[in-house]
């Protein structure tokens, strides 16, 4: 798939100093929001409300995605514990495994996890995803001390899993969630996932990532799948815990 060229935007009479920063840590064109149209990009990428957000600039686009943790406190609180993607993972009453997030994008699983209580390393390969993911953890935590209580267990760290020079220690599950087929039924969901499709491209290292995750798990393997897709691997899964729109593989390693 063809890179989507991206631009960051301001839209003050200056580039602030985030604006100046982001600039140089993605290596993307600046501009005001005015000059944009002269790029001809597929996307821009500005902040809006303090928030880093990302804008198709197609004429018929949703509107601009922004990564919000404070839209998952209500599913976070609301029976956290008997939701299908915790189960899976062996999360539940005394049980707090060690995660890697070896695909987090734009980090609701991670930080669903750590809400439960787990230590997470969520890995993201993506620079503007991990930009978005970033900035959305940065506002969450600067929110209060509950906040940032809560995420102290989840590191982030901007890494492709597949790279031959790694370095990850094992954990007990390792959580994949290979693009992209849309999970959910929420217009949010749905962006997002439309969003990351032209900007990432389709994953198509299914088994790749599985092998990688059977060096790195201890305990189990968790991959999370649209309901009627098929298995990430020739291996079938020693369990499956399924939902309206989506499942989530569960590989036993002992």
């Amino acid at each position: 798939m063809k890179q989507a060229k991206i631009v960051i935007a301001y839209n003050n009479i200056e580039p602030n100093s985030a604006e100046l920063s982001l600039q140089q840590t993605l290596d993307l064109p600046l501009c005001h929001l005015q000059e944009a149209p002269q790029f001809n990009a597929h996307f821009i990428l500005y902040y809006e409300d303090s928030a880093l957000s990302l804008q198709s600039t197609a004429k018929i686009a949703p509107g601009p995605l922004s990564v919000d943790f404070t839209q998952l406190q209500r599913r976070a609180s609301d029976a956290l514990f008997k939701q299908n993607l915790l189960k899976a993972a062996g999360v539940g009453k005394g049980k707090r495994p060690t995660i890697l997030d070896a695909t987090a994008g734009l980090g609701t699983d991670s930080f669903l996890f750590t809400i439960a209580g787990c230590f997470v390393m969520a890995l993201e390969q993506n620079p503007i995803v991990f930009a978005l993911l970033s900035d959305g953890i940065e506002r969450y935590v600067q929110l209060g001390k509950t906040q940032a209580d809560a995420l102290s267990a989840l590191e982030i760290r901007h890494e492709n899993f597949l790279q031959p020079d790694i370095q990850i220690e094992q954990v007990q599950v390792v959580y994949l969630d290979p693009m992209f087929p849309a999970k959910s039924n929420s217009a949010q969901a749905k962006k997002g996932m439309t969003y990351l499709q032209d900007v990432v491209g389709k994953n198509a290292n299914g088994e790749a990532l599985f092998a990688e995750a059977e060096a790195i798990a201890i305990e189990r393997i968790v991959v999370k799948r649209a309901k009627n897709s098929p298995f990430i691997s020739d291996r079938e899964p020693n369990l499956s815990f399924k939902g309206s729109s989506s499942r989530f593989d569960v590989y036993l390693l002992n």
